[in-house]
């Protein structure tokens, strides 16, 4: 599996600990945790209130409800332009949260980052387990 560098391992690590799984046991769950694990978006994550959400996405702490737009939206002031897209495409892995493929992508010009989510999308469609991919 691709990962950034190795705090971007480590990230993964400690979240699908948090969440007990193994990878390969959850694509749905796992996709998420991978790019949250991200460095850029991990940093971002509340830990503490991660602990008490272990039933939805770590993505979700970066997040509140919108009354307006009836959805959640990303609020963390850590996030930039292209992680918060990341993070976008990552709950639509998660849950079918709606994103436009077209705006992750016109967005997102870093290779390091299509490739993190095309990993993502790799795990979720089960393309991957523990093999390299």
């Amino acid at each position: 599996m691709h990962f950034v560098n190795e705090m971007h391992k480590g990230n993964y690590d400690y979240l699908m600990g948090k969440y007990h799984l193994a990878p390969g046991e959850d694509a749905q769950y796992e996709s998420t945790i991978y790019v949250a694990a991200y460095p850029d978006i991990y940093k971002a994550i509340n830990l503490t209130k991660l602990s008490t959400m272990l039933h939805m996405s770590p993505l979700y702490t970066l997040t509140e409800w919108n009354d307006y737009e009836e959805k959640h939206v990303f609020i963390a002031p850590e996030l930039t332009g292209a992680t918060r897209r990341m993070c976008q495409l990552a709950l639509s892995l998660y849950n079918g949260f709606p994103v436009s493929l077209d705006d992750v992508f016109g967005s997102v010009s870093s290779p390091e980052i299509i490739r993190v989510l095309f990993q993502a999308m790799k795990i979720r469609l089960k393309i991957c387990g523990n093999i390299e991919c």
